[in-house]
């Protein structure tokens, strides 16, 4: 039996997967704070809060090849998702969350040694703690271990989208084990090293650990009640936070549009009957915008992951799901052109976003036209790329008389030959057959449902 390849940092267990399933495996080096965790009612506590992923303990250990130990079913997830794939108000609220299970974990006697984002996951309509190994006997005086990984981690982070860039986020694909300080402190504006808050947890911590090369540094004791009041002020920080609102291009793109509504209607219309014939569960919406048409089939699949370049589209997007507990629906800020890589250890520990793309029904409308003609992908390429992601492919291809193509053409030589509707339809060919094709109404914009051979 191997862990996953993002589970070898952990000596007290591991996660791995047989028949489908994910399970996590403990050793019994770790026996001590897991029964702490169970028995201390923390356990209980955090999945009652919806805060934890719960699970079950495997008595039936026939068909497990592993040492003793306990073995865990947890709560299965139906998508991954990393850090530098979510936006502000997603970071805030993992950042909450960690904070939150800290400060539970002190009230019953427990520790939390971990704070990576990693360790959340976002599930139904909000963050959720996964690892079940992040958890410590709490010893009297010791200061918060993971004090340092939190500012790194989270902190660093959010307040680089506050104050530099909303998609400052993208950064921590660089750097998956926290921004360094030094970093931090180099990017962030002058302006905020005056602000109280910022220095003690970010300047001074860079000061710190400038001169944290003593050979014998003096020992320090943090009560019980001051490890509280950390806590305690992180979250007041975090919780003050907010992303500058930036001109988007993206934003209001159906009632922008001189289609206008009518448009939109029926466009609606299609999508409705193109997709009453066909069966699904899960559902790829590919530059999804604020989440229109999956919010629109929000009852009629189990899963939708939402993807959109765009930070503040996406993070509209989440703040509704969250308001209006949408539970199906997952939000995340991807570019298709430049997709998150796999990276890690031997470029294994985390999978590309096109790696976990997999569906019954992948979603790619008003999508097309920016993939060829901004970005000068051929069309044989997109449908190469779209293919092993689901069964049925809903796609809409909107030609160069159109006003949005027309506007990616204005300040370049149109050299996009190729780009028709026949030859649309002869390359999507080669991996899908086609089982219906309706130009929308009072339009030149052609609605396509495909299955793929």
């Amino acid at each position: 039996m191997h862990p996953l390849p993002s589970s070898y940092r952990d000596n007290t267990g591991f996660v791995f997967e047989q028949g489908g399933k994910i399970y996590r495996f403990i050793h019994t080096a770790y026996a001590n704070d897991y029964d702490l965790l169970m028995q201390s009612g923390l356990n209980d506590e955090l999945v009652a809060k919806g805060w934890m992923v719960p699970h079950t303990e495997i008595k039936d250990w026939e068909e497990f090849d592993l040492p003793s130990g306990k073995i865990l079913l947890p709560e299965q997830l139906p998508f991954i998702s990393y850090p530098y794939e979510w936006s502000f108000s997603m970071w805030q609220d993992a950042a909450l969350l960690t904070l939150g299970v800290a400060i539970a974990s002190l009230n019953k006697g427990m520790s939390l040694k971990d704070a990576t984002p990693f360790n959340v996951q976002f599930f139904r309509d909000g963050p959720i703690f996964i690892d079940t190994l992040s958890f410590e006997a709490y010893h009297e005086n010791k200061p918060w271990v993971a004090y340092r990984q939190f500012c790194e981690c989270f902190l660093g982070p959010l307040l680089l989208m506050q104050y530099c860039h909303p998609e400052s986020h993208k950064l921590f694909a660089v750097y998956p084990n926290g921004i360094p300080l030094n970093v931090l402190v180099s990017l962030l504006p002058k302006k905020t090293r005056w602000r109280l808050d910022v220095y003690l947890h970010i300047y001074l911590q860079a000061r710190l650990t400038k001169k944290g090369n003593r050979k014998n540094p003096a020992v320090t004791h943090f009560s019980k009640k001051k490890l509280l009041l950390l806590l305690e002020g992180l979250t007041r920080l975090v919780t003050k936070l907010g992303v500058k609102k930036m001109c988007s291009a993206w934003e209001n793109y159906y009632s922008d549009t001189i289609l206008g509504g009518d448009y939109l209607e029926k466009k609606t219309t299609l999508v409705r009957s193109f997709l009453e014939d066909i069966e699904f569960e899960r559902i790829i919406d590919l530059g999804a915008n604020e989440g229109l048409f999956s919010l629109l089939l929000q009852d009629s699949a189990k899963n939708i992951i939402a993807l959109d370049a765009d930070e503040q589209c996406i993070d509209a997007l989440y703040n509704k799901i969250k308001s209006e507990k949408i539970r199906n629906i997952l939000p995340l800020v991807i570019n298709l052109v430049t997709p998150s890589p796999a990276i890690g250890w031997n470029n294994s520990e985390r999978d590309s976003i096109t790696g976990r793309l997999k569906a019954d029904l992948v979603m790619a409308l008003a999508l097309v036209h920016h993939l060829a003609i901004a970005n000068n992908i051929p069309l044989l390429m997109i449908a190469d790329w779209l293919k092993p992601m689901g069964k049925y492919l809903l796609v809409e291809f909107i030609p160069k008389e159109d006003e949005k193509v027309q506007l990616l053409l204005q300040n370049r030589e149109d050299i996009f030959v190729d780009y028709t509707l026949p030859a649309f339809k002869s390359e999507f060919s080669r991996h899908y057959d086609i089982l219906k094709e309706e130009t929308v109404a009072n339009t030149q914009r052609v609605l396509f449902l495909m299955k793929n051979k």
